[in-house]
């Protein structure tokens, strides 16, 4: 991508807005303009922004294992680790395939021919990726609107330095960059009920994708998979209620991560009746203790994080 003052976009969030982009902090290894794109229509403005939520995802998520999450409208619909990027890949588009179509996908490895024909089965409208082999290319081309950006430093992802700038009216509001990453030593084990090894793994990955969404957040994981994600909900209970409707059957025996308390149990009572086996949260409710003694009546493990995951 060209280094200019700035792009003219083909219109803002929709057709009625004008729309541009200002390239700034060109040192971030991640930053969008430093990404090569290979193939596709020119990005929107849209694009820019599931761009920037694929890229916070995964440096959240692909620190080590290979990695995928799909973003629709600022959100991680899908989201998996796998033994290697296939897996990872059919794991995150399984997820949620009704929201993952029409998605942005990024992905913390090379993808292959074999990866490529999967892929291009589905519709998508971005890819993001470290490297890709000339055949996947050739397989991808297939599809022209498709944009693929490569980065090599996507292969390691991490999240930006310095400052989250958002502008309101009247000003603009400054704060540090969420960097904070919650660790199986920073968990606080609240209910007599422990989570296994395998639950600890999968209620930690499930609280990186849960704050990287818009809050409210209520995220369903098992075997590092999302589920199901019900971000951007005005009641923690719609969102557990969405989370859990499209995770159906599935949920049983799964996780949930929430990226703010609980003030009441209505919301631990619907994952008891979904087969919910542990939670996650950041705790400090006044209503931790009542919280707690339903999980402990009901034979649930939880963990507090001591962190707030709130993303507005």
């Amino acid at each position: 991508m060209e280094k200019t003052k700035f792009i003219k976009l083909r219109y803002g969030e929709n057709p009625h807005q004008e729309g541009n982009f200002f390239p700034r902090d060109l040192k971030d290894k991640l930053a969008i303009p430093r990404f090569k794109i290979l193939q596709g229509k020119e990005l929107s403005f849209n694009n820019y922004l599931d761009i920037d939520a694929a890229l916070n995802v995964i440096s959240k998520i692909g620190e080590g294992k290979p990695a995928v999450t799909i973003i629709k409208h600022g959100n991680p619909c899908g989201a998996a680790l796998g033994k290697d990027i296939d897996e990872a890949f059919k794991k995150a588009w399984a997820g949620d395939p009704l929201s993952a179509f029409g998605g942005i996908i990024a992905a913390n490895r090379e993808v292959d021919k074999t990866l490529a024909l999967k892929m291009v089965k589905n519709f998508f409208e971005v890819l993001l990726l470290p490297k890709i082999s000339k055949e996947a290319l050739e397989i991808l081309a297939r599809k022209p609107d498709i944009r693929i950006l490569v980065n090599p430093d996507l292969k390691k992802p991490t999240l930006p330095k310095g400052k989250d700038k958002k502008f309101v009216r009247g000003g603009v509001l400054v704060q540090d960059v969420s960097k904070e990453v919650v660790k199986e030593k920073d968990l606080k084990f609240v209910t007599k009920k422990k989570p296994t090894k395998p639950q600890i793994k999968d209620l930690l990955f499930a609280f990186k994708v849960c704050e990287s969404s818009k809050s409210n957040t209520i995220t369903i994981c098992k075997k590092e998979q999302v589920l199901g994600n019900g971000a951007g909900l005005v009641s923690r209970v719609y969102a557990a209620k969405i989370a859990l409707e499209i995770a159906k059957k599935r949920a049983k025996g799964a996780v949930a991560a929430s990226d703010g308390f609980f003030p009441f149990t209505d919301s631990i009572e619907i994952f008891k009746k979904a087969g919910i086996l542990a939670i996650i949260q950041p705790g400090g409710s006044k209503a931790d203790e009542k919280v707690i003694e339903y999980c402990n009546k009901n034979n649930i493990s939880m963990v507090f994080t001591g962190i707030r995951g709130f993303k507005h």
